[in-house]
């Protein structure tokens, strides 16, 4: 027998219009539909892993919950589906909500996580009783899909309009309540029970927290299973949401579920996606374009430093220049500042092999004037791999005043000029000033520069260089003597 509160509860929802939903569920259905689930979620891991993206992609939570779901499912497949419990526990199925999530994330980009929590401390807050700071513990949040490099959180609820309505009333809502009374029902946060509203306020709180590329993630909330239409009551807590800033999707701006072939490729992270027409290359990376161990193979010697053997292990497995750096260049200009360009041109001139300081001045075109394809197939000539016909040679060196550039920066400049040595104010700071990525190997100055900003950025709205890191170091092989310390 319902209680006085429940019959309040199912009357208001009734005069609403609303009907209970079907709770009957096809079970061989719902295992059909799960075993696809889990199929293509296994054809995209390894989409992944022959992409050699697999590693910068959270899905291990996500996958042990749908096997975890359709291993209940096997064994109530058994069972005499008119039993109660049976029949309770088949309509109760998380499978329906991880379709959900499962069909958003098809229509995605860049996907970097599934199911992923987000953790973050309590601020110190006033006690209520004896006015004196309490520190409390800490709050969480889970996100659906990290969608968009980092840059978006999606959330996706499967609560109909008939569940909002019960939330409402428990919270003390009525059918003829004003709209002032609604109003207060839905921001009393100590009133507020755990819905729609409570879950987007935590994960705004939590976005605002975080930040990926200096910016915070936008919130996304997909709601599959409320519509335009419902009434109007819910739609005040849909606004209340977008007021937050989240963007809300239901039913009307869901598209159709594509075949996992067709959006397969962009539902993986590009990382040259957004890079710059132009790019600014550090003195790390010359090292990589002109070093005799990014060319082929180089015979071991008993003189080389381990980090040069554990340079050449790591290229057996994974070619440094076809597979990252010169994907990464495709056509696009190449760019170096001169003081970088003339630190490379000391190293090489004081420990490099000859075929070395051949591909330095090939790369820089220090020989005279020469064709791109005069100087492709020069490097060709000095390498074991196929030099792509579209990278651009010879690179552009450029002056760099560091003065004027500053003056052009953030405030936040001028602290992390005081961590930086010339040498990376050049290269970074110009990359910075004019917008075009930099690809580096120096993991170190990058993570330097991104810490001094989000400790003093002062402003919101200041972004850092963008700076692609290279999955790999290189150093140059060098000659025994010079490499050794000895004197000519």
């Amino acid at each position: 027998m319902d209680t006085p509160d429940e019959e309040a509860i199912n009357s208001g929802i009734a005069a609403l219009g609303l009907t209970n939903p079907s709770s009957d569920r096809s079970m061989t259905d719902l295992l059909q539909r799960s075993r696809t689930l889990i199929a293509e979620l296994d054809e995209f891991r390894t989409y992944l892993k022959n992409q050699k993206k697999d590693k910068g992609v959270e899905l291990r939570h996500f996958g042990s919950c749908l096997q975890s779901e359709f291993k209940s499912l096997e064994k109530l497949a058994n069972l005499d589906p008119g039993n109660e419990k049976v029949a309770h526990t088949i309509s109760s199925s998380n499978f329906p909500f991880y379709f959900a999530v499962w069909s958003t994330a098809k229509s995605c980009t860049a996907i970097t996580a599934m199911r992923k929590r987000f953790f973050w401390s309590f601020s110190t807050i006033k006690s209520k009783r004896f006015d004196l700071p309490m520190q409390k513990g800490v709050k969480s949040v889970e996100v659906d899909i990290v969608a968009n490099d980092g840059l978006e959180w999606v959330k996706v609820n499967t609560i109909t309009a008939r569940r909002m309505l019960y939330d409402l009333t428990k919270a003390g809502w009525h059918e003829d309540d004003s709209s002032d009374d609604e109003q207060d029902a839905l921001q009393d946060d100590d009133d507020e029970s755990e819905g729609l509203l409570k879950q987007a306020k935590l994960l705004v709180e939590a976005a605002k927290l975080s930040r990926t590329k200096y910016q915070n993630p936008k919130v996304r909330l997909v709601l599959p299973r409320i519509t335009r239409d419902d009434p109007p009551h819910v739609a005040k807590v849909l606004e209340s949401i977008k007021a937050l800033g989240v963007t809300v999707q239901t039913v009307e701006d869901i598209p159709a579920t594509p075949e996992l072939s067709s959006v397969i490729g962009r539902m993986v992270v590009d990382p040259f996606a957004n890079f710059s027409d132009v790019l600014n290359v550090d003195c790390t990376m010359v090292f990589a374009f002109i070093s005799d161990l990014s060319h082929g193979r180089v015979e071991q010697e008993d003189w080389y430093h381990k980090f040069i053997v554990k340079q050449m292990e790591v290229e057996k497995e994974d070619l440094l220049l076809p597979n990252h750096v010169w994907p990464a260049c495709a056509s696009r200009k190449l760019v170096c500042t001169r003081l970088a360009v003339e630190r490379a041109q000391e190293i090489v001139d004081t420990i490099g092999t000859d075929t070395e300081k051949k591909r330095m001045r090939l790369l820089f075109g220090l020989d005279g004037p020469s064709t791109n394809e005069e100087l492709t197939e020069g490097f060709q000539s000095l390498s074991e791999y196929r030099i792509p016909p579209e990278w651009k040679l010879p690179f552009e060196i450029v002056d760099v005043d560091l003065s004027t550039i500053k003056s052009k920066l953030p405030p936040i400049a001028n602290e992390i000029a005081n961590i930086l040595s010339d040498l990376n104010q050049s290269v970074f700071f110009y990359g910075w000033q004019t917008g075009y990525t930099t690809i580096s190997s120096h993991r170190v100055v990058a993570k330097d520069i991104e810490n001094t900003i989000e400790a003093k950025r002062g402003s919101e709205d200041v972004r850092g260089p963008d700076i692609w890191l290279s999955p790999m170091a290189r150093s140059l092989v060098g000659r025994e003597k010079q490499r050794r310390g000895a004197k000519d």
